[in-house]
């Protein structure tokens, strides 16, 4: 009884605490959130109850550093992870539930790409002369779905992957090219989190200086390579004038989905994002003599340790994937160094609106502006060769 009061009585100190600290302009505010998300996380007892329409339970889970720096499975059981695109429905796809029946259901540890420094990742950090290529001509040669998990994919813990999901001579062939129209937008730019992803010498309030600069510099170099593209600069994370996090997929989704209802010759979706690695980790890569930050596609799998997510249904995920692995073996082909391995987390993130549906990471917090933008021309033309078929062994 006793420990059960310490818990309340800290949850409430910390909740009061937050709530200055929310109203403050402390340079180290964002240290201090993020250290009571964590403490919120493990030992609240009356926060875990809450419901997500509670406003303390959004001002704790949109704080960035809380979302970003916070071991995803403690959150996960502390029932604090906000669910992408839920809605309270749950969606009719006559799948069954969980893992029952799948073969092979393999989680992160199985997989052997648990922490990120997986052997794909160790050389494309080496930059260039890496010879990144070999690994690509490898895997056609083999069609090994443990080699590909191995060496193209960061699995996270939330989520599990079967080998029928991953059938890797098809996800290679699969055609997903797209012819360009003249004077028709095919492509969609679009930020979730446009309000708050900027770069180490981004200017306050400039959103040049922001992920949104580097959408603007993207949608210039496809429209080069022959696309017209929609940009939406739309702060989908900006709500009522602050930052909420915590619903910024679900405002998102209404967006695009408005966007492409007017726009039907919208075929590509890229939700593009910067990336956040912490404190002294400058990564990036030459390319034409450019310090160049260092690109990493991600796939939604709606599916958590134990299988599949019902109500995140996603009839394009087969698509997603192979059109992300068509894009990172291209890339790797092509510019040596530039991509990380492929990202697989366990929710949607959107990527169900469309089979040629992207979400990038574009360089992280302590790249400056110029290397994230002059991310753009190699992305592009690597994303309008796999559109146009120009690329090899597909």
């Amino acid at each position: 009884m006793e420990k059960r009061l310490f818990r309340i009585i800290l949850s409430s100190a910390l909740i009061a605490l937050l709530i200055l600290l929310e109203c403050s302009e402390s340079s180290l505010k964002e240290q201090i959130l993020g250290k009571i998300g964590t403490s919120l996380a493990a030992n609240a007892f009356p926060v875990s109850r809450m419901s997500r329409e509670d406003k303390l339970l959004q001002v704790v889970m949109g704080n960035p550093l809380y979302f970003q720096n916070t071991d995803m499975e403690r959150l996960a059981e502390s029932k604090l992870i906000y669910m992408e695109n839920n809605g309270g429905k749950k969606a009719s796809t006559g799948e069954g539930q969980g893992a029952n029946g799948e073969s092979d259901l393999q989680g992160s540890a199985d997989a052997s790409a648990v922490a990120g420094e997986n052997l794909a990742q160790v050389q494309t950090m080496k930059g260039a002369g890496s010879g990144t290529a070999a690994y690509v001509n490898k895997l056609r040669e083999n069609k090994d779905v443990s080699y590909l998990w191995n060496h193209f994919y960061i699995i996270d813990s939330t989520t599990s992957v079967t080998k029928a999901l991953f059938p890797v001579e098809e996800m290679l062939k699969r055609n997903m090219t797209l012819p360009a129209k003249a004077g028709k937008k095919q492509i969609l730019i679009y930020h979730t989190h446009g309000a708050s992803e900027a770069f180490s010498d981004s200017r306050r309030g400039r959103d040049s200086d922001s992920v949104i600069g580097v959408g603007r510099a993207l949608k210039q170099e496809l429209e080069k390579n022959g696309y017209q593209v929609y940009h939406d600069q739309t702060k989908y994370d900006l709500i009522n004038g602050q930052i909420d996090r915590s619903k910024a997929y679900n405002t998102s989704l209404d967006g695009i989905t408005k966007i492409m209802k007017e726009n039907p010759d919208i075929q590509v979706t890229i939700d593009l994002h910067r990336d956040s690695v912490g404190k002294n980790k400058h990564t990036y890569t030459m390319i034409d003599g450019k310090k160049t930050a260092i690109v990493m596609f991600f796939n939604g799998m709606s599916r958590n340790k134990s299988g599949k997510i019902d109500y995140l249904y996603n009839p394009n995920l087969e698509a997603n994937l192979s059109f992300s692995l068509q894009l990172k073996c291209h890339a790797m082909e092509q510019y040596d160094g530039f991509t990380k391995p492929i990202y697989l987390k366990g929710y949607r993130y959107n990527l169900h609106v469309a089979e040629r549906s992207l979400l990038v990471e574009l360089g992280n917090e302590n790249n400056t502006v110029e290397e994230a933008k002059n991310a753009a021309a190699p992305l592009a033309k690597v994303i309008a060769d796999v559109l146009k078929g120009e690329v090899k062994g597909f």
